[in-house]
């Protein structure tokens, strides 16, 4: 089957799984209901499967020609200007020095070549990492592009990139309690002070960790060296994000952010420790105001271990609380609910925090717009390899924290 096709095939499946659901309505599902449900969910996870595979072998081949094209346009656009007696594109001819620089370092560069890096780094702000360069913007476009793909959390929440990586003191209360007064025709406002806790925004520095690359690979021209680093630093750095905006604790050394379970406080716990009901994950939905539900960034979150129990849940009728996504206008919920995957998050367990729910456009993440990278040529000299180290600076604050509330694992006695 084409791409296509498996797309219109799991279509017309979810599809299928959603009316026999509005049809048994709130009637007990029989046996053979539930079999045939159990039939067509197993169906729609095997084509799930299939479609991931094409998708990532299409990607694949479209980052190839995309880069290849790249480097084209590039070498095209460089001959026109100058046989024009014109510059190219700022953008363009420092992205050239930088692709040149990834793979022959600095002592192969022209001297336009080495002010054009110059430049780059003259565009980060604060003091440049020593020995490192700023990456273009059409190099960082690429590594956030692939962040998404490490963190359900960062999709939804509220985003605020900056130039500077200084820390920013941010405004924390409990907007809940927040409520405007009836006032008459020439009488004064009354006074209400609300009392504001202080977050902090920091940027605190990820590394990408040395990432070593082959002089043969770099010397293939075929290769997008380009698109190759940034999938490795995004993958490396993503899922450090991702984890830290979870889980991160607000102290240490080197200083972590204050995640989302170190910031929520509308805790509900479950009965068991290793076991969730469907009447605790509606009791999660309902632990915040109705103004945060009914905002178009209210989501549940879980990781993917939990995903895989909420698909076998059934109320008291038997009816799944699962159901399929048919596409993006549509996508699949969780007691109506739409949810994302993070799996920084906890599995069930005794004292965890598995499951959250909220309007996570009151959870900020911070990112610095630049990004440093270093080419490190004879700490690997011998194996004929070179390394790269990337760093990448963030944070995040709740700062609202009424709006989001956390299910937890029954706690150990």
């Amino acid at each position: 089957m084409t791409l296509a096709e498996l797309k219109q095939k799991r279509a017309q499946i979810a599809a299928e799984m959603r009316a026999l659901n509005d049809k048994i309505g709130d009637e007990a599902w029989s046996p053979e209901q539930r079999s045939s449900w159990d039939g067509m969910r197993a169906d729609l996870k095997q084509l799930d499967e299939k479609i991931e595979r094409e998708e990532e072998l299409r990607g694949m081949e479209q980052r190839f020609v995309e880069g290849n094209a790249d480097e084209l346009a590039r070498r095209a656009a460089a001959a026109a200007a100058a046989g024009a007696g014109g510059a190219a594109n700022d953008d363009e001819r420092r992205a050239a020095a930088f692709n040149h620089f990834l793979r022959e370092g600095l002592g192969e560069l022209s001297q336009e070549e080495r002010k054009a890096l110059q430049e780059l780094r003259a565009q980060g702000t604060g003091a440049p990492e020593k020995g490192g360069y700023t990456v273009p913007r059409t190099f960082l476009a690429r590594v956030i592009e692939q962040l998404v793909s490490y963190g359900g959390l960062a999709s939804v929440m509220q985003q605020l990139n900056t130039d500077a990586g200084e820390p920013i003191d941010w405004p924390v209360g409990l907007g809940v309690t927040e409520e405007g007064e009836l006032v008459g025709e020439n009488e004064a406002t009354s006074e209400d002070d609300v009392e504001f806790g202080s977050g902090t925004l920091g940027a605190h520095k990820l590394s990408s960790k040395v990432i070593r690359v082959s002089n043969e690979l770099l010397a293939d021209s075929g290769i997008d060296i380009e698109g190759y680093l940034a999938g490795r630093i995004a993958s490396r750095i993503g899922r450090a994000e991702a984890r830290l905006i979870v889980q991160g604790t607000g102290a240490g050394t080197p200083a972590q952010p204050k995640g989302l379970a170190k910031s929520v406080t509308i805790l509900k716990n479950t009965a068991a420790a290793a076991k969730v009901t469907w009447q605790e994950v509606n009791t999660l939905i309902h632990a915040v105001d109705p103004a945060y539900r009914n905002s178009p960034k209210y989501r549940l979150a879980f990781n993917d271990q939990t995903l895989q129990v909420l698909e076998e849940l059934v109320d008291a009728n038997g009816r799944p609380l699962w159901l399929p996504g048919l596409d993006a206008s549509a996508p699949a919920t969780i007691l109506k609910r739409q949810y994302v995957i993070d799996q920084g998050i906890d599995d069930i367990g005794a004292g965890k925090q598995f499951m959250y729910g909220g309007d996570f456009n009151q959870f900020v993440l911070r990112r610095v717009r630049t990004m440093a990278i270093k080419r490190l040529v004879e700490r690997y000299a011998e194996y004929d390899q070179v390394g790269f180290l990337a760093f990448h600076r963030f944070g995040c604050v709740l700062q609202d924290t009424s709006a989001i509330a956390a299910l937890v694992g029954k706690p150990a006695a």
